[in-house]
């Protein structure tokens, strides 16, 4: 019986991946282009071990442990924890705001504008259509895990080796 429920959830993957597919690559070559690109500046930013000190002294501050979290690693604070430091909030929050965005799509507005009663009027099952929601787009986070982890790692920036932008890559 609870088979039934999900029959046809495979054929409305694909149709999510087609009606999504551009939105999907825009979200994430963005995701991924603003990680690599900020992470390509921090070592510009902050060129000597002075500078990453004041930031590190910045990052103690009751404002930034409330923004960011407390920090780790301020003796040597190199480029890998600063960038970490810094930018997992943001870019967490915007893999979140992503996140919401298309699954209420194919959720909510579909259920709005009546193409999930059209949906049931075929062979499917009742939860079908969440399950392949759910399945593509835990897809598309693997995918911004492993792209964002692989072009952190490619960078060869100190301090943020394979586990480390991987790390970083499966937190988004």
């Amino acid at each position: 019986m609870m088979k039934d429920e999900f029959i046809g959830y495979k054929q409305l993957v694909r149709l999510v991946f087609r009606r999504d597919r551009v939105r999907i690559a825009f979200w994430l070559l963005g995701l991924v282009s603003i990680s690599i690109v900020i992470a390509l500046a921090y070592p510009q930013l902050f060129s000597s071990m002075e500078e990453n000190l004041a930031m590190a002294e910045t990052m103690k501050n009751p404002a930034m442990i409330a923004m960011v979290g407390p920090g780790y690693g301020f003796d040597n604070y190199t480029t890998g924890p600063m960038f970490s430091h810094s930018m997992l909030l943001f870019t967490a929050l915007t893999a979140g705001i992503m996140n919401i965005l298309l699954v209420t799509r194919h959720t909510r507005r579909d259920e709005e504008e009546g193409r999930i009663e059209m949906i049931r009027s075929l062979p499917v099952g009742k939860l079908a259509s969440l399950r392949a929601t759910l399945t593509v787009y835990f897809i598309v986070n693997l995918v911004l895990a492993v792209v964002t982890g692989l072009g952190l790692t490619v960078l060869g920036i100190e301090s943020m080796g394979f586990v480390g932008s991987f790390l970083y890559g499966a937190v988004l």
